[in-house]
């Protein structure tokens, strides 16, 4: 059976070697990176070449100039016979020697500084993609830490439901809407990375949209012993796809009971003010400290432990880049030792 196998593999490969076209050879294609990796080297080589070539022009220009004006013409006597032989002069060796000096400290000088120059300009790029790598592998972290704290959660209250006989269904949908909620994350982080820019018939209710973070958090508020209540809402349309929309709300939200007592209530709730729509996530935590609220959009700054899961300074600034991104904004509306206040807000359509 397997010399039978091994001879069907062989006549499959002897047919594919006899007919090259058979199999379409797949095109590669140049990365954008490898793109610019090539344009940088081809920068930085055109330069020097440039910049040497340039000090050798320079140097024989010189030396010409000081050929036609110090040579000392030779004395020869001329023969009525016979034509003038052509005349030449002698250079001066000191004037030689610096000339050529000046030339080569110039170019010892110059040629480097210009090598400097051209290769810091052309590495931008590269420190750029370094910097989006290692801030995509942030954020990425960050982003799924709160869905995958809530599907641990769920998991808990699956486990719990399960040893009292209670009926499942009901969670089984949730964690599925919530792998749901996880790749949607993933999605959008990728759009957001690659730049793909958003048309405006992109609309999300808002209304749809609290409700929808709302209810994938209510496992994390269990756990935290934290209420999340859904208040007063002005249900309107904003040209912002449902996913940015739904991680920046998401984002404030956790922020919330991150920083609310046991027993509290975070509140969520939405108003139109003149031509926006402001989201409101109100908590009852002992307010900013320990660091600017102006600064608390910033990457990687954050106010003092409230002692639940470790803060690294990510959530509120991925939230202030989503509104910004799309003509948005949000800021620290109140802080007080009776709470905090976020105000998200969008254009209405």
């Amino acid at each position: 059976m397997s010399d039978a196998r091994l001879t069907k593999r062989q006549a499959r490969s002897l047919s594919a070697s006899e007919n090259p076209g058979s199999k379409k050879k797949k095109k590669i294609h140049p990365s954008t990176d490898d793109e610019k990796v090539r344009e940088a080297a081809l920068s930085v080589g055109t330069a020097v070449a440039a910049a040497t070539a340039s000090i050798v022009l320079l140097g024989c220009l010189a030396l010409i100039a000081i050929a036609a004006t110090t040579a000392v013409p030779l004395e020869i006597p001329s023969d009525p016979s016979n034509p003038p032989p052509p005349k030449y002069g002698w250079l001066s060796a000191n004037d030689v020697i610096w000339t050529v000096s000046i030339i080569a400290l110039i170019s010892l000088v110059f040629t480097p500084f210009v090598a400097w120059m051209m290769a810091r300009r052309a590495v931008q790029p590269l420190g750029q993609a370094l910097r989006l790598q290692r801030h995509f592998v942030a954020d990425a972290s960050h982003e799924l830490r709160t869905p995958l704290t809530t599907l641990s959660s769920r998991v808990q209250i699956l486990s719990r439901r399960l040893e009292a006989g209670k009926p499942l269904d009901e969670v089984i949908d949730q964690l599925q809407q919530d792998t749901i909620n996880m790749a949607n994350v993933l999605d959008d982080m990728l759009l957001t990375v690659e730049g793909e820019n958003i048309g405006p018939e992109v609309k999300t209710s808002v209304g749809e949209a609290l409700a929808t973070a709302v209810k994938s958090l209510d496992a994390l508020g269990e756990q935290s012993e934290v209420k999340i209540q859904l208040g007063d809402i002005d249900n309107v349309e904003v040209a912002v796809p449902p996913n940015s929309l739904n991680r920046a709300v998401v984002a404030i939200i956790d922020n919330a009971i991150q920083h609310s007592p046991a027993g509290s209530v975070v509140e969520v709730s939405s108003e139109i003010w003149d031509t926006s729509i402001v989201i409101r996530v109100r908590d009852h935590g002992p307010g900013i400290s320990g660091v600017d609220p102006d600064r608390l959009f910033e990457r990687f700054s954050h106010g003092r432990e409230s002692g639940h899961k470790r803060s690294f300074g990510l959530g509120l600034a991925l939230s202030s880049e989503v509104a910004q991104r799309f003509g948005g904004d949000l800021v620290v509306e109140e802080t007080s030792d009776l709470g905090t206040t976020f105000a998200l807000s969008f254009p209405v359509l």
